[in-house]
């Protein structure tokens, strides 16, 4: 396999902080050549440590730069400037969650990636870790039969947990229903350093087209793990023969179905390997007594923890997708799938838990108020992409 030049932007990011020692460990597949910030002294420190160029301005990077692919990790009211303006370049694209914030802004994103016959990956990133991807084999598997309810609650929601319900329901979301509140805190900043002066609480409530249906519980607080919230989440798959509860696969014998069907909880085994001094997870078994389920980890060869390996399986997706031009794992459809779903749920809370069904056709007040914001605080339409690229990545 080839090695590809990649760049990220946006390094003083949770996401560029997390992205930069993976993409240093996937060195056989990578050469990290720059990093871009819009603070100057982010972006040399970063730089100097990974051994790259660093810049402050997306255009200068594009410039001065051969990059093949470009990991964007700027606030998510920029991802469609900053890949659009890619895209144009000719320079595929790996961007954080969500795809944009909007629906529109979405498209704008899609279609420029299509024109130019870009490769367009989104970092999603929750199912792909090692415990889902073990119980998607195990759900795969009818352990627990068919899909029929999933509980998400205390967990991180939002297009995370969209794309969480959608992938264990196994089906297309028909309908949203959602309700929101707000509530004060008293003025907190978390630990991915935003800060935070409300709680605003969402319940929401999805069905499918395979009748399946989910319930999630989410606020920003619950997301940033502040003031105790999130401590005890919930995490529930019902099945038509059997549940799937936290880590715990539940199984009723064929003889006990009419006397009581009471399930018996079952524990996968986890295997590590140690790999230049990193204690890797090799792979995920369960033993059942008339069957077992194994995950492998495809990535064991390389020394990464186990929060390392979602991210570069997502790196990984964008790779393959350019070197053997194919369509990335996650993509731009099922992105954007989650992003309606989220912003469906947020519109129903608006409209006084109306049900909203899908696809979304029209524009909603949810997205009007972001467009609306957005050009507000930064003094142009959410559209213009040449303002855009220069309020994140000003000229010096």
């Amino acid at each position: 396999m080839s090695k590809l030049n990649i760049a990220l932007i946006g390094a003083g990011r949770r996401g560029g902080g997390s992205h930069l020692p993976v993409i240093a460990k996937l060195n056989d597949i990578y050469n990290l050549v720059a990093i871009c910030d819009i603070d100057e002294e982010t972006a040399t420190q970063y730089a100097k440590q990974y051994n790259a160029n660093p810049y402050t301005n997306v255009r200068d990077l594009v410039e001065h730069e051969n990059i093949d692919v470009v990991d964007i990790t700027v606030p998510g009211v920029a991802h469609h400037s900053i890949a659009c303006f890619l895209a144009d370049a000719g320079i595929h694209i790996i961007c954080e969650t969500p795809i944009a914030v909007t629906l529109p802004t979405s498209d704008m994103m899609i279609e420029c990636a299509k024109k130019n016959n870009i490769k367009l990956e989104i970092a999603e990133n929750y199912y792909r870790a090692p415990k889902e991807r073990f119980l998607s084999k195990v759900i795969e598997a009818d352990i627990i039969g068919d899909v029929a309810r999933i509980y998400r609650i205390f967990y991180e929601g939002g297009y995370h947990g969209m794309s969480m319900l959608r992938l264990r329901a196994g089906g297309d979301p028909t309908s949203a229903l959602g309700i929101t509140q707000s509530s004060p805190v008293i003025p907190i900043m978390d630990r991915m350093k935003r800060n935070h002066t409300s709680e605003n609480w969402s319940l929401g409530f999805i069905e499918f087209s395979n009748n399946a249906t989910a319930l999630m519980v989410y606020s920003n607080v619950i997301h940033a793990r502040s003031l105790g919230r999130g401590q005890t989440g919930i995490s529930q798959i019902d099945g038509s023969k059997g549940t799937i509860v936290g880590d715990e696969i539940y199984v009723t014998p064929a003889e006990d179905l009419q006397s009581g069907a009471k399930g018996i909880p079952h524990r996968a085994k986890r295997t590590t390997i140690d790999v230049d001094g990193v204690d890797v997870i090799e792979k995920i078994e369960l033993e059942l007594p008339d069957q077992t389920v194994t995950w492998e980890n495809p990535l064991r060869k390389y020394p990464l923890t186990e929060g390392q390996i979602p991210v570069a399986d997502e790196l990984l997706s964008i790779a393959k997708a350019v070197l053997e031009d194919i369509e990335p794992e996650y993509g731009t459809t099922l992105a954007r799938q989650d992003q309606e779903m989220n912003i469906a749920m947020n519109e129903s809370g608006k409209r006084s838990k109306e049900t909203i069904l899908f696809p979304l056709t029209d524009l909603t007040e949810t997205e009007k108020a972001t467009h609306a914001n957005y050009e507000k605080q930064y003094g142009h339409p959410i559209e213009d992409i040449e303002a855009g690229i220069d309020t994140f990545f000003p000229r010096r």
